[in-house]
Parts: structure tokens; sequence; C-alpha cells
């Protein structure tokens, strides 16, 4: 019996992971306590979804990202302030009221964290357990809070030029990574953004 069980436990694993958009090799999550909006998620490899996960949103996660217990992605929201209706029967037409979301590379985020709609998380990002993240977050930094806010660089330039190129990642990342860090550290500017996959080279990984 315990024989078959892991069998189907491993049959309904494949028919899960075939449902998302896009998903790359190993990634480790509990279907069971988890929800997930699949058509509309692209997942990258070696991703670590904790349990209890409520994922739901245009969605692109990049490869070798982590993701404590109960974490809640929501790309859309609410509709309200319409004269004469009620806010609980208000719904958006065609989605007008979502925006998507992007997880780059290397993210760490702890339990109970909470995204956004239309938020970017920059490669390298560490996020603190209970967060609530509502705007862009530079790459390689520790943000928490709620609203969750960047308290700490982890690598200098020079340091960070040196781990990404361990990591393999190429000249062209690297300086992307390092340049978009330091403009929105030092200018807050985070620049507008397009669900595109030739736009954020560091995808290329990511599953066809």
């Amino acid at each position: 019996m315990r024989k078959l069980y892991r069998v189907y436990k491993k049959m309904k694993y494949k028919r899960n992971i075939k449902k998302f958009k896009k998903c790359g090799n190993n990634l480790i999550t509990s279907f069971s306590s988890s929800k997930f909006s699949f058509n509309s998620i692209c997942i990258g490899n070696n991703v670590f979804i904790g349990s209890g996960a409520w994922f739901f949103a245009d969605l692109i996660i990049g490869n070798n990202v982590m993701f404590g217990p109960h974490c809640h992605i929501i790309g859309g929201d609410h509709i309200f302030g319409i004269l004469g209706k009620s806010n609980r029967f208000l719904k958006p037409v065609n989605n007008s009221n979502s925006r998507p979301i992007i997880i780059e590379d290397e993210v760490w985020c702890g339990a109970n964290v909470i995204f956004l709609k239309g938020v970017k998380i920059g490669m390298g990002c560490i996020v603190g357990a209970g967060s609530i993240v509502c705007e862009e977050l530079p790459p390689f930094t520790i943000n928490v809070g709620h609203p969750c806010k960047t308290i700490k660089k982890i690598f200098t330039d020079e340091e960070l030029w040196k781990h990404l190129q361990i990591l393999n990642y190429s000249e062209e990342i690297i300086k992307e990574v390092i340049d978009r860090r330091n403009r929105i550290l030092t200018e807050g500017i985070s620049l507008p953004y397009h669900f595109n996959k030739n736009e954020y080279i560091y995808l290329e990984n990511i599953t066809k």
C-alpha cells in the first residue's frame, strides 16, 4: 500500500507541474496545502515553496528562489467607490485591476510574506517574515516591515560582481543588477517594466 501511495503522489505531482504556464526542474512544494493560479505562473529551476502558499497572479519566479510557509502573492485587487454599488459585488472587467509580479533569481522570502500587485523583487533579495511588499525591492538587499522597506545592502558592488561571476551570470546581467540596485537606493527610482522575457535576460534559463 505504501508503494502504491508513493506512486500515486508522484503521478499527482507530475500532473500539477504540467498545469503551470512554465516550470523548470526541481520544484519543491506541497500541492495539497497550497493554491496556485497555475496557467498564469512561470517558475524557474530549483524553487522551494513552503506549505500554505497562495499564489494568484500573472507571476514569474526565477531560479533558486525560496519561500517560507504561508506566503501570499496577489496580483489583483478589488474595486470600490462606485456610486450606488456595493463593494461586495464589484468586479474588475478583464483583470483591469491586476498587474504582473516578478520575483528574480536567488530570492529568499521568510514566512507569511505578502506580495501585492505590480511588484518586482530584485535578484538576491531577502524579504523578512511577515513583510507586506507593495513596491519594487532593489537587488541583493535585506528588506523588512509593512510596508516593506530596504534596511541593508548584501555585498559591496565589488563583492557582488565577484559573487555573480562565481554563479556564472553574464557580465551583462551583473552590470544591470548592480546599476539597478544603486539607482533605486540612491535615487529611489523604479523604472516601469513589462512582462517580457526579452527584457529580463535573467529568465533565459526558464524551461520553454
